[in-house]
């Protein structure tokens, strides 16, 4: 990652060609994807095509996933199916093909926000990589906010909520030694050594509940985790990393505490 080359972007304008490329990693998404693409639809409107693009990513399902996507004739929606070694090497073909200046990745069971629509006009300049925040779809709260070095210890950034320069991840391809949380690695390496401006408005709805992350875990991650971010950042966060379950721990148990005491409080007398 050292000497990246960025280069400028282009005027976003209906006479430029598309700027931004929605990716969308599939394998066996038939109950989701038409539902996700409908909301990238319904969000875009005649931004579809023209400022974005979408390019469906898929892993050689068997569920109907080709059939449907196949049969797909909107303008700015494309698809391929190949063989891939899980989703972040779907991710990396993805990325090794993307034609336009910025990249963003969508779950097939994520959605669109309104929001997202305002996103192609604050992507400025491909030194940054930019961020927002999401919804999570079992609460409706939202997850996000401004990131630092710190805070990436205790939470990841949300995928479906940045957009990349495509060519810092055509550099920096993922890494398939993590199935889970190759984002979070790959997040700690480039803020180290890219900036990051955050962008407060809520693009997606991130489910929180079936998604990869939410149901696997990463125990090579969770091994390594300390030595990425003491070879990114140094050795004081890589401490801090080795401290956060504990300091998680007690956070939670505090938190816990808190809410019981709030209950009791407010319970009726008899």
């Amino acid at each position: 990652m050292v000497g990246l080359q960025l280069k400028n972007k282009p005027d976003m304008t209906a006479n430029c060609p598309p700027a931004l490329t929605i990716i969308i990693p599939t394998y066996n998404s038939i109950k989701d994807l038409p539902e996700c693409l409908e909301s990238i639809h319904s969000v875009l409107g005649d931004l579809l095509g023209t400022a974005v693009v979408v390019h469906v990513q898929d892993g050689k399902s068997t569920d109907g996933t080709v059939e449907y996507a196949k049969n797909i004739n909107t303008k700015g929606i494309s698809f391929i199916s190949e063989q891939d070694k899980g989703v972040y090497d779907a991710m990396n073909k993805a990325i090794a093909r993307t034609k336009t200046d910025w990249a963003y990745f969508l779950g097939s069971d994520d959605r669109l926000l309104p929001d997202f629509r305002a996103m192609p006009h604050q992507l400025k300049s491909t030194e940054f990589i930019y961020y927002a925040n999401v919804r999570f779809a079992s609460s409706g709260k939202q997850y996000g906010g401004v990131f630092s070095p710190i805070k990436l210890v205790f939470r990841n950034i949300s995928h479906q909520s940045m957009f990349f320069p495509s060519h810092i991840l055509k550099r920096n391809p993922y890494s398939l030694l993590y199935p889970v949380k190759s984002d979070w690695a790959k997040n700690i390496q480039l803020f180290a050594c890219v900036p990051f401006k955050h962008i407060d408005l809520d693009v997606a709805v991130y489910n929180d509940e079936g998604g990869l992350s939410s149901t696997y875990e990463d125990t090579q991650f969770e091994k390594d985790k300390a030595s990425i971010f003491y070879e990114s950042h140094g050795y004081r966060l890589k401490f801090l990393c080795s401290i956060a379950p504990k300091i998680t721990q007690i956070f939670h148990t505090a938190t816990r505490r808190k809410k019981r005491s709030v209950q009791n409080l407010e319970l009726p007398e008899k």
